[in-house]
């Protein structure tokens, strides 16, 4: 009963579903991104998430990060995450992982998940990432909320590229974090769970080889194709 709307999709059977409870899935971030994705993701039946940060719960993360509540603050995000996906989905299995992710640690901490979903909030962790996505030949999920905009795509999919495909070179990070308009991770970080979805159920087409950038202030979304 849980997922009867999901069986009242054209095209989208119990099969569908049955592979999404098989799945596993790994969100690299437990902020607003990660907020989005593991909700979504654990309602929608992933059998199995894998949650990696590092970060504790502060009083600047509640404008955005709906996953946490002040009753948490100064708690691990991911062990906090981790409590509120098996509130909504007891079923769903949880692994947590309290690290910083880099170049040294992550092929061993994305083996053996079936996608990544990319919740950073820093180029050197995303290209570690990316690069590990690469060599498990593992799609990766990608998005980016900043201001009132965002960015989206599909790595190592089908003979899609790479995010350093895309950004051939590290941009210089800035030393002040971003504005960001509350709504705008959630926003990107659900589109990011449909993507996944897609990914593990072969359903409709996925943005692979392509890059969808949103400006929602301004009501403008384009499309642009990576690598052409």
């Amino acid at each position: 009963m849980r997922y009867d709307r999901h069986l009242l999709l054209q095209g989208f059977d119990a099969s569908h579903q049955a592979r999404l409870s098989k799945s596993s899935v790994l969100v690299a971030g437990a902020g607003g991104l990660g907020s989005a994705l593991l909700l979504y993701l654990a309602a929608a039946g992933v059998g199995h998430l894998g949650i990696v940060d590092f970060d504790v719960v502060s009083e600047s993360n509640l404008n955005r990060q709906i996953l946490y509540h002040p009753g948490v603050m100064d708690h691990l995000k991911s062990e906090a995450a981790a409590r509120r996906v098996k509130e909504l989905n007891p079923d769903c299995r949880v692994t947590v992982l309290n690290r910083r992710i880099s170049s040294d640690n992550a092929v061993d901490t994305l083996r053996g998940f079936d996608v990544v979903a990319d919740a950073t909030d820093n180029f050197v962790t995303r290209y570690a990432l990316d690069a590990a996505c690469g060599q498990l030949r593992i799609p990766f999920v990608y998005g980016t909320a900043e201001q009132w905009g965002g960015q989206l795509s599909v790595f190592h999919y089908k003979g899609a590229g790479s995010y350093s495909d895309l950004y051939p070179e590290m941009p210089e990070a800035s030393s002040e974090p971003p504005g960001v308009m509350g709504p705008m991770p959630g926003f990107i970080g659900t589109r990011q769970a449909l993507e996944v979805i897609k990914v593990i159920t072969g359903q409709g087409e996925v943005l692979a080889g392509q890059l969808m950038i949103f400006d929602v202030l301004n009501n403008k979304n384009r499309v642009l194709a990576i690598g052409r």
